[in-house]
């Protein structure tokens, strides 16, 4: 769209001018009276019959000299603030000019800008191409935010977000953004960590203080075990005394008077009698005999070795020994650069990209993608695909990107290019 425009210096002050050629009520009137700081004021004029916007834009910084210093995730968040401000009183976001030589930057580093009626393109379209300036712009040396702008761009490509979206994808912004927020979490994470210290300052005096009390709580629960153990022994051997007396007095019995029933009965539950206190003797005999012993402070653990019972046998033999198996290497990654470090593919289905998340290796470096290859093995060979990366990868010269042609059968020695960074495939 070609715009009857200039850029203008009257004193202290700078305009941008554009030829007004629309008959306006409503957003003239929000222009006119600064409604919307996050947009450049405006003054109309007429000169020779015509009238002209006349945007000031000396009390601003330009976008252009401190693009290499902002923070691109807090700068894009902030921009989808000003998105969301001038969508809520009713204006098109398809007249506001995104380019680094119509964006300003007020004093707390937020984006102001220009909405020209007379001007309009489709926002998405614009936010792409000013993407794609920026990442011209910008220094290539600053990787970790030419990765960011590459990532973004392609997310706008693929994706084609909404405004929810693309809040989503800058999660960042919102800690940094909402500063007070951050200092009401700041004091609270202080107070409350205060009042842990005293706590624990308090509990320490209390267990000091309380010492005694437990050790004689401890020798108080452990006399009633005694005690118990001790009746249980005399029970069961008075129970076997009486249990033998029953058998002989039903015996004798029943040769006096032959098989009666009550005899019968009487014989057969003094030998049950007889077997429970024989078996209870037995186990209570065995608890006193391996007793259990509680490690209960430091000075006992210097001699564990002798709280372990006869059972505890030390397995000499290799067979039977347990033995921890790990899942060998598929192979390794060894860098062009003799800086970076080698990459050692420890799994089947090995993943690496420039996210933290959902990669096994994170890999830093221009135009890699968040997932953005796997290696894995498949018929005794390994291989690796392209997990519809941005940038795709190059074997040996030969770039695999896209549908049909995402996967390859890895050879030792073989050139991967991954982004911008060069590897050679080592089979171990």
């Amino acid at each position: 769209m070609h715009l009857k425009e200039q850029w203008i210096r009257e004193g202290f002050s700078s305009y941008y001018v554009v030829k007004k050629e629309q008959k306006l009520t409503y957003e003239k009137n929000i222009l006119y009276n600064h409604t919307l700081p996050c947009l450049l004021p405006c003054e109309f004029r007429i000169e020779d019959g015509e009238e002209y916007y006349y945007y000031e834009t000396g009390i601003y910084t330009k976008l252009k000299d401190r693009i290499s210093m902002l923070e691109p995730k807090l700068f894009f968040a902030y921009l989808l603030e000003v998105f969301e401000q001038v969508v809520s009183y009713l204006l098109e976001l398809d007249h506001l000019k995104l380019d680094l030589e119509s964006m300003f930057l007020d004093k707390e580093n937020r984006p102001v800008l220009c909405y020209l009626p007379e001007y309009e393109k489709k926002i998405d379209e614009q936010l792409r191409d000013f993407i794609e300036e920026c990442i011209e712009y910008i220094s290539g040396d600053d990787k970790k935010r030419v990765r960011f702008y590459y990532e973004f761009h392609s997310f706008l490509i693929k994706e084609k977000p909404n405004m929810e979206q693309m809040k989503d994808y800058l999660e960042v912004r919102s800690e940094k953004m909402n500063s007070e927020i951050l200092r009401e979490k700041i004091k609270n994470e202080e107070s409350k960590s205060a009042q842990n210290m005293q706590e624990n300052l308090s509990d320490l005096i209390r267990d000091e203080k309380d010492s005694p009390e437990k050790d004689e709580i401890k020798i108080y629960e452990k006399t009633p075990k005694r005690i118990l153990i001790l009746i249980g022994k005399i029970i069961s051997v008075v129970g076997c005394f009486c249990s033998i007396l029953g058998i002989v007095y039903f015996v004798l019995k029943i040769f006096e008077y032959g098989f009666y029933y009550l005899f019968l009965i009487g014989s057969l539950v003094s030998i049950a009698g007889l077997g429970v206190s024989v078996y209870g003797c037995y186990k209570l005999w065995k608890k006193n005999k391996n007793p259990k012993t509680f490690v209960d402070s430091w000075q006992k653990t210097e001699n564990a070795a002798e709280l372990l019972d006869e059972k505890t046998i030390l397995l000499e033999d290799e067979d039977d020994r347990t033995v921890l198996l790990l899942e060998e290497p598929i192979g390794r990654l060894v860098p062009k650069n003799p800086e970076q470090k080698e990459i050692v593919l420890d799994d089947d289905g090995f993943v690496i990209g420039s996210s933290a998340q959902g990669t096994d290796h994170q890999l830093e470096g221009t135009g890699i993608s968040r997932r953005h290859i796997r290696f894995y093995k498949e018929d005794g060979n390994v291989c690796c695909e392209d997990l519809d990366s941005t940038n795709g990868i190059k074997i040996n010269g030969v770039k695999l990107n896209g549908k049909k042609n995402k996967k390859a059968v890895l050879k030792e020695g073989d050139c991967i290019k991954i982004g911008l960074e060069e590897f050679y495939f080592k089979q171990d």
